[in-house]
């Protein structure tokens, strides 16, 4: 009774919080204001690696984590961050899914130059064609057979509101690496 109880409670938690994006996004494309907040960028890692945590295991994918400690929070949406994340670590477990071998996902927080913390998500999937790697962010665009080709163009939009900026990067052998940066709020640490 308590674990159906605690999975109940779960399923409302997560169809509050896909409410909230779905809003968010829909003030994103009328061009409202984000709800601006001061946001733990490795709390919102932690909680979307708990959210597909069955993703990952059903696929086998080993998650590493390196999160620096000494990250200054920003000022941002909170649940708009936490889509970017999620759509990043969908799109390299999709990356992995027929992989053979080894099929690793490894998500970094750093300080970077000019008071910027970067984030990476990168995995050894299917790899990025070089001519591809600026034009997966394009709207309609995909390298997936059932993908709409929105979700890396509406991440862009987000991190770029928030006055960041994200790309992409191919490294050798077959990792792909998706990184942004955003500004840290320098009044309240």
């Amino acid at each position: 009774m308590e674990e159906a109880r605690e999975a109940a409670s779960r399923a409302v938690k997560d169809a509050t919080r896909a409410a909230e994006i779905i809003s968010r996004i829909h003030l994103l494309f009328k061009k409202g204001a984000p709800q601006q907040e001061l946001v733990d960028v490795n709390e919102v890692i932690r909680e979307m690696l708990v959210l597909l945590r069955s993703e990952t295991a059903r696929y086998s994918i080993s998650i590493s984590t390196k999160l620096a400690g000494d990250l200054h929070r920003v000022m941002g949406d909170q649940v708009q961050l936490q889509q970017v994340l999620m759509n990043l670590v969908i799109n390299s477990i999709d990356a992995m899914k027929e992989v053979d071998g080894t099929r690793e996902l490894r998500i970094t927080s750093q300080r970077a130059e000019k008071e910027h913390l970067l984030v990476s998500v990168s995995d050894i999937g299917v790899g990025l064609p070089r001519q591809q790697t600026d034009q997966i962010f394009d709207a309609f665009f995909t390298t997936k057979p059932h993908g709409t080709g929105m979700g890396l163009r509406i991440s862009r939009s987000i991190v770029e509101s928030h006055g960041g900026r994200l790309w992409a990067r191919r490294q050798i052998p077959a990792r792909r690496n998706f990184l942004f940066h955003l500004a840290h709020q320098s009044r309240s640490q």
